[in-house]
Protein backbone atom coordinates (compact mmCIF):
# COMPACT_ATOMS: atom_id res chain seq x y z
CA UNK A 1 0.00 0.00 0.00
CA UNK A 2 1.29 3.42 -0.97
CA UNK A 3 1.51 5.69 1.98
CA UNK A 4 -0.01 9.10 1.37
CA UNK A 5 2.17 11.73 2.92
CA UNK A 6 1.77 15.46 3.22
CA UNK A 7 4.68 15.90 0.79
CA UNK A 8 3.01 13.81 -1.88
CA UNK A 9 -0.29 15.63 -1.43
CA UNK A 10 1.48 18.94 -1.81
CA UNK A 11 3.29 17.73 -4.94
CA UNK A 12 0.02 16.45 -6.41
CA UNK A 13 -1.76 19.73 -5.76
CA UNK A 14 1.15 21.64 -7.30
CA UNK A 15 1.10 19.52 -10.46
CA UNK A 16 -2.69 19.85 -10.69
CA UNK A 17 -2.44 23.61 -10.27
CA UNK A 18 0.17 23.90 -13.03
CA UNK A 19 -1.89 21.66 -15.32
CA UNK A 20 -5.09 23.63 -14.75
CA UNK A 21 -3.24 26.90 -15.22
CA UNK A 22 -1.87 25.76 -18.58
CA UNK A 23 -5.28 24.47 -19.63
CA UNK A 24 -6.91 27.74 -18.64
CA UNK A 25 -4.37 29.71 -20.63
CA UNK A 26 -4.96 27.77 -23.84
CA UNK A 27 -8.60 28.79 -24.39
CA UNK A 28 -7.70 32.36 -23.53
CA UNK A 29 -5.06 32.33 -26.23
CA UNK A 30 -7.44 30.85 -28.75
CA UNK A 31 -10.05 33.40 -27.74
CA UNK A 32 -7.55 36.21 -28.22
CA UNK A 33 -6.82 34.98 -31.72
CA UNK A 34 -10.47 34.51 -32.62
CA UNK A 35 -11.31 37.95 -31.29
CA UNK A 36 -10.08 39.43 -34.58
CA UNK A 37 -12.51 39.13 -37.48
CA UNK A 38 -10.84 39.35 -40.89
CA UNK A 39 -12.75 39.88 -44.15
CA UNK A 40 -11.21 40.22 -47.60
CA UNK A 41 -12.93 42.44 -50.19
CA UNK A 42 -11.36 42.27 -53.65
CA UNK A 43 -13.99 43.67 -56.03
CA UNK A 44 -15.94 46.77 -57.00
CA UNK A 45 -18.23 48.35 -54.45
CA UNK A 46 -21.65 47.04 -55.44
CA UNK A 47 -24.67 45.40 -53.74
CA UNK A 48 -22.70 42.17 -53.38
CA UNK A 49 -19.82 43.97 -51.69
CA UNK A 50 -22.24 45.74 -49.36
CA UNK A 51 -23.95 42.47 -48.48
CA UNK A 52 -20.61 40.80 -47.72
CA UNK A 53 -19.10 43.59 -45.61
CA UNK A 54 -22.28 44.41 -43.68
CA UNK A 55 -23.04 40.75 -42.96
CA UNK A 56 -19.41 40.24 -41.88
CA UNK A 57 -19.64 43.18 -39.48
CA UNK A 58 -22.91 41.82 -38.08
CA UNK A 59 -21.29 38.40 -37.72
CA UNK A 60 -18.36 39.89 -35.84
CA UNK A 61 -20.71 41.83 -33.57
CA UNK A 62 -22.87 38.82 -32.76
CA UNK A 63 -19.73 36.74 -32.10
CA UNK A 64 -18.40 39.33 -29.65
CA UNK A 65 -15.32 40.15 -31.72
CA UNK A 66 -14.10 43.66 -30.91
CA UNK A 67 -11.46 43.92 -33.63
CA UNK A 68 -12.22 43.89 -37.35
CA UNK A 69 -9.74 43.93 -40.22
CA UNK A 70 -11.00 44.63 -43.75
CA UNK A 71 -8.48 43.65 -46.42
CA UNK A 72 -9.36 46.04 -49.24
CA UNK A 73 -8.56 46.11 -52.95
CA UNK A 74 -11.12 47.97 -55.07
CA UNK A 75 -11.48 50.40 -57.96
CA UNK A 76 -14.59 51.94 -56.38
CA UNK A 77 -18.20 51.63 -57.45
CA UNK A 78 -21.63 52.57 -56.16
CA UNK A 79 -21.89 55.50 -53.79
CA UNK A 80 -25.08 54.19 -52.21
CA UNK A 81 -23.48 50.85 -51.36
CA UNK A 82 -20.38 52.67 -50.14
CA UNK A 83 -22.42 54.73 -47.70
CA UNK A 84 -24.25 51.68 -46.36
CA UNK A 85 -20.89 50.05 -45.68
CA UNK A 86 -19.65 53.20 -43.94
CA UNK A 87 -22.84 53.28 -41.86
CA UNK A 88 -22.21 49.68 -40.76
CA UNK A 89 -18.61 50.58 -39.84
CA UNK A 90 -19.81 53.57 -37.84
CA UNK A 91 -22.34 51.41 -35.98
CA UNK A 92 -19.66 48.82 -35.21
CA UNK A 93 -17.34 51.47 -33.78
CA UNK A 94 -20.11 53.16 -31.78
CA UNK A 95 -20.86 49.86 -30.03
CA UNK A 96 -17.56 49.99 -28.20
CA UNK A 97 -15.52 48.35 -30.95
CA UNK A 98 -12.86 50.97 -31.48
CA UNK A 99 -10.61 48.88 -33.66
CA UNK A 100 -11.97 48.71 -37.20
CA UNK A 101 -8.93 48.47 -39.44
CA UNK A 102 -8.65 48.73 -43.21
CA UNK A 103 -5.63 46.96 -44.67
CA UNK A 104 -4.82 47.88 -48.28
CA UNK A 105 -3.09 44.73 -49.47
CA UNK A 106 -1.47 42.83 -51.14
CA UNK A 107 1.19 44.61 -53.20
CA UNK A 108 -0.41 46.36 -56.23
CA UNK A 109 -3.73 46.66 -54.38
CA UNK A 110 -5.52 50.00 -54.24
CA UNK A 111 -8.39 51.76 -52.50
CA UNK A 112 -9.72 54.06 -55.20
CA UNK A 113 -12.87 56.15 -55.36
CA UNK A 114 -15.55 54.70 -53.06
CA UNK A 115 -12.86 52.49 -51.52
CA UNK A 116 -10.99 55.57 -50.28
CA UNK A 117 -14.08 56.76 -48.37
CA UNK A 118 -14.52 53.31 -46.81
CA UNK A 119 -10.88 53.28 -45.74
CA UNK A 120 -11.10 56.76 -44.22
CA UNK A 121 -14.20 55.68 -42.28
CA UNK A 122 -12.02 53.15 -40.43
CA UNK A 123 -10.38 53.84 -37.09
CA UNK A 124 -7.03 52.70 -38.52
CA UNK A 125 -5.63 52.39 -42.06
CA UNK A 126 -2.61 50.26 -42.86
CA UNK A 127 -0.95 49.81 -46.24
CA UNK A 128 1.78 47.53 -47.51
CA UNK A 129 4.49 48.68 -49.95
CA UNK A 130 3.33 48.95 -53.55
CA UNK A 131 -0.24 50.07 -52.83
CA UNK A 132 -2.25 53.23 -53.60
CA UNK A 133 -5.18 55.12 -52.06
CA UNK A 134 -7.18 58.07 -53.41
CA UNK A 135 -8.84 59.27 -56.64
CA UNK A 136 -12.17 59.91 -54.91
CA UNK A 137 -13.75 62.50 -57.21
CA UNK A 138 -17.46 61.71 -57.76
CA UNK A 139 -18.66 61.10 -61.31
CA UNK A 140 -21.44 63.43 -62.40
CA UNK A 141 -23.39 62.71 -65.58
CA UNK A 142 -26.74 63.55 -67.11
CA UNK A 143 -26.56 67.21 -66.12
CA UNK A 144 -28.50 69.59 -68.41
CA UNK A 145 -26.43 71.92 -70.57
CA UNK A 146 -25.52 75.13 -68.76
CA UNK A 147 -25.81 73.60 -65.30
CA UNK A 148 -22.83 71.29 -65.39
CA UNK A 149 -20.32 73.59 -63.69
CA UNK A 150 -22.68 74.57 -60.88
CA UNK A 151 -23.84 71.04 -60.19
CA UNK A 152 -20.34 69.61 -60.38
CA UNK A 153 -19.09 72.24 -57.95
CA UNK A 154 -21.88 71.43 -55.50
CA UNK A 155 -21.16 67.72 -55.70
CA UNK A 156 -17.43 68.13 -55.21
CA UNK A 157 -17.96 70.49 -52.27
CA UNK A 158 -20.38 68.06 -50.66
CA UNK A 159 -18.14 65.04 -51.09
CA UNK A 160 -15.12 67.02 -49.93
CA UNK A 161 -16.88 67.89 -46.70
CA UNK A 162 -17.98 64.27 -46.36
CA UNK A 163 -14.42 62.98 -46.79
CA UNK A 164 -13.04 65.54 -44.35
CA UNK A 165 -15.64 64.55 -41.76
CA UNK A 166 -14.67 60.90 -42.11
CA UNK A 167 -10.94 61.66 -41.90
CA UNK A 168 -11.12 64.21 -39.11
CA UNK A 169 -13.16 61.95 -36.85
CA UNK A 170 -10.26 59.46 -36.82
CA UNK A 171 -7.40 61.92 -36.34
CA UNK A 172 -5.99 61.90 -39.87
CA UNK A 173 -5.24 64.85 -42.15
CA UNK A 174 -8.50 66.16 -43.68
CA UNK A 175 -6.69 68.62 -45.94
CA UNK A 176 -4.80 65.85 -47.71
CA UNK A 177 -7.85 63.63 -48.11
CA UNK A 178 -9.82 66.60 -49.46
CA UNK A 179 -7.41 66.68 -52.41
CA UNK A 180 -8.52 63.13 -53.25
CA UNK A 181 -11.95 64.59 -53.99
CA UNK A 182 -11.20 68.03 -55.40
CA UNK A 183 -8.24 67.08 -57.60
CA UNK A 184 -8.46 63.30 -57.79
CA UNK A 185 -5.11 62.95 -56.03
CA UNK A 186 -3.81 59.46 -55.22
CA UNK A 187 -1.20 58.69 -52.56
CA UNK A 188 1.23 55.84 -53.01
CA UNK A 189 3.26 53.68 -50.67
CA UNK A 190 6.30 52.58 -52.62
CA UNK A 191 8.36 51.45 -49.63
CA UNK A 192 8.21 51.75 -45.87
CA UNK A 193 10.48 54.80 -46.07
CA UNK A 194 8.84 56.32 -49.14
CA UNK A 195 5.10 56.47 -48.54
CA UNK A 196 3.31 59.68 -49.49
CA UNK A 197 0.08 58.36 -47.96
CA UNK A 198 1.78 58.17 -44.55
CA UNK A 199 3.71 61.40 -45.01
CA UNK A 200 0.50 63.28 -45.88
CA UNK A 201 -1.34 61.78 -42.92
CA UNK A 202 -4.08 59.96 -44.82
CA UNK A 203 -3.19 56.57 -43.28
CA UNK A 204 -1.87 55.44 -39.91
CA UNK A 205 1.03 53.18 -40.82
CA UNK A 206 2.81 51.35 -43.62
CA UNK A 207 3.61 47.74 -42.77
CA UNK A 208 6.92 46.14 -43.69
CA UNK A 209 5.24 43.11 -45.22
CA UNK A 210 5.66 41.28 -48.51
CA UNK A 211 2.30 39.49 -48.36
CA UNK A 212 -1.15 39.83 -46.89
CA UNK A 213 -0.49 36.99 -44.46
CA UNK A 214 2.67 38.67 -43.23
CA UNK A 215 0.75 41.92 -42.75
CA UNK A 216 -1.92 40.10 -40.74
CA UNK A 217 0.78 38.57 -38.58
CA UNK A 218 2.16 42.03 -37.83
CA UNK A 219 -1.38 43.08 -36.85
CA UNK A 220 -1.60 40.07 -34.48
CA UNK A 221 -4.17 38.35 -36.70
CA UNK A 222 -1.96 35.79 -38.41
CA UNK A 223 -4.03 32.87 -37.10
CA UNK A 224 -7.41 34.48 -37.75
CA UNK A 225 -9.73 32.99 -40.35
CA UNK A 226 -10.00 35.15 -43.47
CA UNK A 227 -13.60 35.40 -44.67
CA UNK A 228 -14.44 35.82 -48.35
CA UNK A 229 -17.63 36.72 -50.19
CA UNK A 230 -20.11 33.84 -50.20
CA UNK A 231 -22.51 32.60 -52.85
CA UNK A 232 -25.22 35.13 -51.98
CA UNK A 233 -22.86 38.10 -52.19
CA UNK A 234 -21.37 36.88 -55.47
CA UNK A 235 -24.88 36.39 -56.90
CA UNK A 236 -25.86 39.95 -55.91
CA UNK A 237 -22.70 41.31 -57.54
CA UNK A 238 -23.40 39.45 -60.78
CA UNK A 239 -27.14 40.12 -60.98
CA UNK A 240 -26.78 43.83 -60.10
CA UNK A 241 -24.67 44.52 -63.18
CA UNK A 242 -26.95 46.65 -65.41
CA UNK A 243 -25.06 45.53 -68.50
CA UNK A 244 -26.00 41.91 -67.82
CA UNK A 245 -29.54 42.91 -66.81
CA UNK A 246 -30.14 44.63 -70.15
CA UNK A 247 -29.11 41.53 -72.06
CA UNK A 248 -31.25 39.27 -69.86
CA UNK A 249 -34.27 41.56 -70.24
CA UNK A 250 -34.16 41.86 -74.02
CA UNK A 251 -33.23 38.18 -74.49
CA UNK A 252 -36.20 37.22 -72.32
CA UNK A 253 -38.58 39.33 -74.39
CA UNK A 254 -37.42 37.81 -77.68
CA UNK A 255 -37.46 34.30 -76.19
CA UNK A 256 -41.14 34.68 -75.30
CA UNK A 257 -41.87 36.15 -78.73
CA UNK A 258 -40.09 33.26 -80.42
CA UNK A 259 -42.14 30.83 -78.33
CA UNK A 260 -45.34 32.44 -79.59
CA UNK A 261 -44.24 31.60 -83.12
CA UNK A 262 -42.81 28.20 -82.13
CA UNK A 263 -45.22 26.89 -79.48
CA UNK A 264 -42.89 25.34 -76.88
CA UNK A 265 -43.11 25.95 -73.16
CA UNK A 266 -39.31 25.91 -72.81
CA UNK A 267 -38.64 29.31 -74.43
CA UNK A 268 -41.44 30.92 -72.42
CA UNK A 269 -40.06 29.61 -69.12
CA UNK A 270 -36.51 30.65 -70.02
CA UNK A 271 -37.67 34.08 -71.21
CA UNK A 272 -39.81 34.74 -68.13
CA UNK A 273 -36.93 33.68 -65.87
CA UNK A 274 -34.51 35.98 -67.70
CA UNK A 275 -36.88 38.95 -67.38
CA UNK A 276 -37.47 38.23 -63.69
CA UNK A 277 -33.72 38.07 -63.02
CA UNK A 278 -33.19 41.30 -64.98
CA UNK A 279 -35.85 43.15 -62.98
CA UNK A 280 -34.43 41.74 -59.75
CA UNK A 281 -30.96 42.89 -60.73
CA UNK A 282 -32.14 46.38 -61.69
CA UNK A 283 -33.95 46.65 -58.37
CA UNK A 284 -30.88 45.54 -56.42
CA UNK A 285 -28.70 47.95 -58.41
CA UNK A 286 -31.11 50.78 -57.62
CA UNK A 287 -31.92 51.72 -61.19
CA UNK A 288 -34.17 54.80 -61.51
CA UNK A 289 -37.86 53.95 -61.87
CA UNK A 290 -38.13 55.92 -65.12
CA UNK A 291 -35.42 53.69 -66.63
CA UNK A 292 -37.28 50.51 -65.74
CA UNK A 293 -40.56 51.97 -67.07
CA UNK A 294 -38.94 52.89 -70.40
CA UNK A 295 -37.44 49.43 -70.70
CA UNK A 296 -40.89 47.92 -70.04
CA UNK A 297 -42.44 50.22 -72.68
CA UNK A 298 -39.75 49.10 -75.10
CA UNK A 299 -40.70 45.48 -74.40
CA UNK A 300 -44.38 46.28 -75.05
CA UNK A 301 -43.51 47.82 -78.43
CA UNK A 302 -41.55 44.69 -79.29
CA UNK A 303 -44.57 42.55 -78.43
CA UNK A 304 -46.74 44.80 -80.64
CA UNK A 305 -44.78 43.36 -83.53
CA UNK A 306 -47.23 40.45 -83.31
CA UNK A 307 -49.90 42.85 -84.61
CA UNK A 308 -47.98 45.20 -86.90
CA UNK A 309 -45.85 42.57 -88.67
CA UNK A 310 -43.54 45.05 -90.42
CA UNK A 311 -40.57 45.25 -88.02
CA UNK A 312 -40.93 48.97 -87.24
CA UNK A 313 -42.59 48.34 -83.87
CA UNK A 314 -39.86 45.94 -82.76
CA UNK A 315 -37.07 48.32 -83.80
CA UNK A 316 -38.81 51.23 -82.04
CA UNK A 317 -39.08 49.05 -78.94
CA UNK A 318 -35.36 48.32 -79.01
CA UNK A 319 -34.58 52.05 -79.32
CA UNK A 320 -36.84 52.92 -76.36
CA UNK A 321 -35.25 50.10 -74.39
CA UNK A 322 -31.74 51.45 -75.07
CA UNK A 323 -32.80 54.95 -73.97
CA UNK A 324 -34.08 53.51 -70.69
CA UNK A 325 -30.85 51.58 -70.26
CA UNK A 326 -28.72 54.71 -70.80
CA UNK A 327 -30.74 56.61 -68.20
CA UNK A 328 -29.53 54.14 -65.58
CA UNK A 329 -26.11 55.78 -65.90
CA UNK A 330 -27.17 59.30 -66.88
CA UNK A 331 -29.73 60.41 -64.31
CA UNK A 332 -27.99 62.61 -61.70
CA UNK A 333 -27.90 61.31 -58.14
CA UNK A 334 -28.35 63.27 -54.96
CA UNK A 335 -25.20 64.28 -53.16
CA UNK A 336 -24.24 63.53 -49.56
CA UNK A 337 -25.13 66.04 -46.93
CA UNK A 338 -22.26 67.96 -45.42
CA UNK A 339 -22.68 66.10 -42.17
CA UNK A 340 -20.98 63.43 -40.09
CA UNK A 341 -20.34 60.00 -41.57
CA UNK A 342 -23.34 57.83 -42.19
CA UNK A 343 -25.77 60.67 -42.96
CA UNK A 344 -25.02 61.22 -46.63
CA UNK A 345 -27.37 60.66 -49.52
CA UNK A 346 -27.04 58.45 -52.54
CA UNK A 347 -24.13 59.16 -54.87
CA UNK A 348 -22.31 57.58 -57.76
CA UNK A 349 -18.77 56.70 -58.72
CA UNK A 350 -19.80 54.78 -61.87
CA UNK A 351 -19.52 55.97 -65.45
CA UNK A 352 -20.27 54.50 -68.86
CA UNK A 353 -17.26 52.64 -70.19
CA UNK A 354 -16.25 50.63 -73.23
CA UNK A 355 -18.09 47.57 -71.90
CA UNK A 356 -21.36 49.48 -71.67
CA UNK A 357 -21.09 50.75 -75.25
CA UNK A 358 -20.25 47.22 -76.38
CA UNK A 359 -23.36 45.95 -74.61
CA UNK A 360 -25.42 48.67 -76.29
CA UNK A 361 -24.11 47.52 -79.66
CA UNK A 362 -24.98 43.91 -78.86
CA UNK A 363 -28.44 44.86 -77.60
CA UNK A 364 -29.18 47.10 -80.58
CA UNK A 365 -27.81 44.70 -83.18
CA UNK A 366 -29.42 41.72 -81.49
CA UNK A 367 -32.75 43.51 -81.35
CA UNK A 368 -32.69 44.32 -85.06
CA UNK A 369 -31.62 40.79 -86.00
CA UNK A 370 -34.26 39.36 -83.68
CA UNK A 371 -36.93 41.49 -85.34
CA UNK A 372 -35.84 40.36 -88.79
CA UNK A 373 -35.84 36.74 -87.66
CA UNK A 374 -39.35 36.96 -86.21
CA UNK A 375 -40.55 38.72 -89.37
CA UNK A 376 -39.28 35.88 -91.57
CA UNK A 377 -40.76 33.29 -89.21
CA UNK A 378 -44.13 34.98 -89.43
CA UNK A 379 -43.97 35.18 -93.23
CA UNK A 380 -43.14 31.48 -93.41
CA UNK A 381 -46.06 30.60 -91.15
CA UNK A 382 -48.45 32.76 -93.18
CA UNK A 383 -47.53 31.00 -96.43
CA UNK A 384 -47.74 27.52 -94.94
CA UNK A 385 -50.75 25.64 -96.32
CA UNK A 386 -53.48 25.16 -93.73
CA UNK A 387 -53.73 21.75 -92.07
CA UNK A 388 -56.31 19.44 -93.74
CA UNK A 389 -59.68 19.12 -92.03
CA UNK A 390 -60.35 15.39 -91.39
CA UNK A 391 -64.10 15.96 -91.77
CA UNK A 392 -63.59 17.25 -95.31
CA UNK A 393 -63.52 13.68 -96.66
CA UNK A 394 -67.12 13.03 -95.59
CA UNK A 395 -69.36 12.85 -98.67
CA UNK A 396 -66.57 11.90 -101.04
CA UNK A 397 -66.79 8.72 -103.07
CA UNK A 398 -64.41 5.98 -104.06
CA UNK A 399 -64.22 2.26 -104.80
CA UNK A 400 -63.52 -0.69 -102.55
CA UNK A 401 -60.22 -2.40 -103.28
CA UNK A 402 -61.15 -5.44 -101.19
CA UNK A 403 -64.33 -7.22 -100.14
CA UNK A 404 -66.13 -5.65 -97.19
CA UNK A 405 -67.92 -7.86 -94.66
CA UNK A 406 -70.51 -6.21 -92.40
CA UNK A 407 -68.87 -4.93 -89.23
CA UNK A 408 -65.38 -5.77 -90.45
CA UNK A 409 -62.75 -3.70 -92.23
CA UNK A 410 -61.65 -3.43 -95.84
CA UNK A 411 -59.72 -1.00 -98.01
CA UNK A 412 -61.00 1.61 -100.42
CA UNK A 413 -59.41 4.13 -102.74
CA UNK A 414 -60.92 7.56 -102.15
CA UNK A 415 -59.46 10.72 -103.64
CA UNK A 416 -56.43 8.82 -104.96
CA UNK A 417 -55.54 7.61 -101.45
CA UNK A 418 -56.12 4.25 -99.78
CA UNK A 419 -58.14 4.21 -96.54
CA UNK A 420 -59.28 1.60 -94.07
CA UNK A 421 -63.07 1.46 -94.17
CA UNK A 422 -65.93 -0.36 -92.47
CA UNK A 423 -69.66 -0.61 -93.02
CA UNK A 424 -72.90 -2.30 -91.93
CA UNK A 425 -73.47 -4.31 -95.13
CA UNK A 426 -71.53 -6.76 -97.24
CA UNK A 427 -70.04 -5.16 -100.34
CA UNK A 428 -67.80 -6.75 -102.99
CA UNK A 429 -64.51 -5.27 -104.18
CA UNK A 430 -64.98 -2.58 -106.85
CA UNK A 431 -68.22 -1.30 -105.38
CA UNK A 432 -68.66 2.48 -105.49
CA UNK A 433 -68.96 3.70 -101.89
CA UNK A 434 -69.61 7.03 -100.20
CA UNK A 435 -68.05 8.20 -96.91
CA UNK A 436 -70.70 8.86 -94.25
CA UNK A 437 -68.59 9.40 -91.12
CA UNK A 438 -65.21 8.96 -89.46
CA UNK A 439 -64.60 6.51 -86.62
CA UNK A 440 -61.10 6.98 -85.27
CA UNK A 441 -58.76 6.09 -88.12
CA UNK A 442 -61.48 4.30 -90.09
CA UNK A 443 -64.00 5.64 -92.57
CA UNK A 444 -67.60 4.50 -92.35
CA UNK A 445 -68.91 3.90 -95.87
CA UNK A 446 -72.04 2.71 -97.60
CA UNK A 447 -72.91 1.86 -101.17
CA UNK A 448 -73.18 4.99 -103.27
CA UNK A 449 -75.95 5.58 -105.74
CA UNK A 450 -74.81 5.54 -109.35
Amino acid sequence: MVKITRHRITLFLLVAFVFLTVQASLPQKAHAQSNVYVASLDQNIDPGAEDFVVSSINDATSSGMHSFILILNTNGGSGANMENIISAISSYESNGNNNFTTLVAPTSAHAFSAGAYIAEASSSIFMVPGTVIGSATPIVSGIPTGEENTTLTKDINAFTAYMQALTGSHGRNPNSTALMVTHGVSYTCQTTSSCSALQQGVINQVLNANSTQQALTILHAGDATVHYAGTRSVFLSVISDPNLDSILFLAGVFAILADLYHPTIIFTVVGATAIALALLGLGVFGAPLVSIILMMIGAIFIFLELKTHHGVSAIAGVVIFIVGFLLIFSLPSSTPAQAPPGSSGASTFIQIGVLTYTILGIVGGGGVLGSIYLYHVRETLMHRPPAQNPKAIIGKTGRLTSDLKAGEVATANIGAEDFTVTGSTDLPSGTLVSVKDIQGLRLIVEKAEN
